[in-house]
């Protein structure tokens, strides 16, 4: 009965999915159905795994507590919906307001996804793998968003980037579990399309939708949004006041990195470097196989001090050699396939490579992946997580050498190959 319904669902999302797109972004039938059935396989390889060699994890801990949650829909809807107030979490902060929203902001991100969940339990009968398909419904529009408006920038890079961002194993696997990740992704890419049509045509509402997506982002990645809006701000300085992008992405990027370290004699209690050394106090109680990763104190020799450490662990390892277990040589396997693609993007550039390079949104991608690397550097020292939190950043950075790439040489050899 699981392989029937997650059969006969697929066949219906990728109809609406289909009835839904087909007059913007051109995707064919055959490219979103086989890019929607791989990212459910995927995720629910990711479900597989994590059940049998991982006994769980937090996936299946959002099933069960969607299990618990359907009968809450069934037998007391009221509570169900009301529950996702903040009350309770103001309430258990103690009153004061900012504690409160952190609390309940925290408390959104596994209690949507599961309200999410039991929803989809009323049409699945409670089948973890049927509900992966309904999630991925979601989740689709992260990389849909995306690849659409890349594609506008580069339309001439229109298949590598279909291959990039539906069809990359590593990828697509880490962004179509049933957890935040994804849903991390979907409200980013809807931040950057709005943001777009606000700064290009000029289209007001979209600074709303940019304000609720970034919400969405908050909830789901509180970090990732502090470093989303410096990007986002040297993209709009860059377009609106016409200046050279990458200048203007390093001049608003050092300058954010000055008030970060200098929040620090503003407020002692309060300020940039002590929210991620905490960050990192909080990953260091945890247990389970970690990098050596040094405490960081939050003051500027200490981040200059444990930053290789923090590049290393995100750009090199694990190294295949230290590599424990199938994940993680899938990921040692990913990285030297990252590396290689951007050594093919040197040996085999387009021959105005510079030119993509000076579009503010391959910018963007630059500089908002490498930051995203190293706060994850500096933070997780689990190589489990770290994989898993870099996926988005990972995206973004691998389209430049997808973009600055001439795979003109691909048909060459293809062409040897039949001779």
């Amino acid at each position: 009965m699981t392989i029937i319904g997650i059969i006969f669902y697929s066949i219906v999302f990728i109809f609406l999915l289909y009835r839904l797109t087909r007059k913007k972004v051109p995707l064919t039938v055959v490219e979103l159905s086989l890019a929607f059935l791989f990212k459910v396989a995927l995720g629910c390889l990711y479900g597989y795994i994590y059940l049998h060699v991982y006994n769980g994890d937090d996936t299946w801990k959002l099933h069960n507590y969607s299990l618990i949650d359907l009968q809450k829909l069934l037998h007391n809807p009221v509570y169900y919906f009301t529950e996702l107030g903040p009350a309770e979490s103001f309430a258990w902060a103690g009153g004061g307001f900012w504690d409160g929203l952190s609390a309940y902001i925290h408390t959104l991100e596994n209690d949507s996804t599961i309200k999410i969940l039991s929803i989809a339990n009323l049409f699945t009968r409670s089948n973890y793998y049927i509900n992966v398909v309904f999630f991925n419904f979601i989740l689709f529009w992260g990389p849909y968003w995306l690849f659409g408006l890349l594609v506008k920038e580069f339309p001439e890079k229109r298949k590598p980037l279909l291959l990039l961002i539906f069809f990359f194993p590593p990828l697509v696997f880490w962004l179509s579990g049933i957890r935040g990740d994804g849903l991390v992704l979907f409200f980013m890419a809807l931040t950057l399309v709005h943001f777009r049509r606000w700064v290009y045509e000029n289209k007001k509402w979209s600074i709303l939708y940019c304000i609720l997506a970034l919400i969405g982002v908050v909830i789901y990645r509180t970090q990732f949004v502090l470093l989303l809006i410096p990007a986002l701000l040297a993209w709009y300085i860059s377009v609106k006041f016409n200046r050279n992008a990458v200048a203007t992405f390093l001049w608003v990027f050092g300058i954010s990195g000055v008030l970060f370290f200098a929040s620090a004699w503003v407020s002692p209690q309060k300020n940039g470097p002590l929210i991620v050394t905490e960050r990192q106090q909080s990953f260091m109680q945890l247990e389970g196989t970690r990098f050596h990763l040094d405490t960081l104190q939050p003051t500027v020799t200490s981040f200059i001090k444990v930053l290789p450490q923090a590049v290393s662990h995100t750009f090199l390892r694990p190294y295949i050699w230290e590599a424990k277990g199938a994940l993680q040589l899938m990921t040692a396997a990913e990285i030297i396939v990252c590396w290689l693609l951007v050594l093919t993007a040197i040996i085999k550039k387009e021959m105005h490579w510079r030119q993509p390079l000076q579009k503010p949104v391959l910018v963007f991608c630059l500089g908002l992946g490498i930051t995203l690397y190293i706060f994850i550097g500096y933070t997780v020292p689990f190589p489990g997580a770290i994989v898993r939190y870099k996926a988005i950043p990972e995206l973004l950075l691998l389209t430049i050498p997808v973009i600055c790439t001439n795979w003109a040489f691909l048909q060459k050899i293809n062409k040897k190959l039949y001779i």
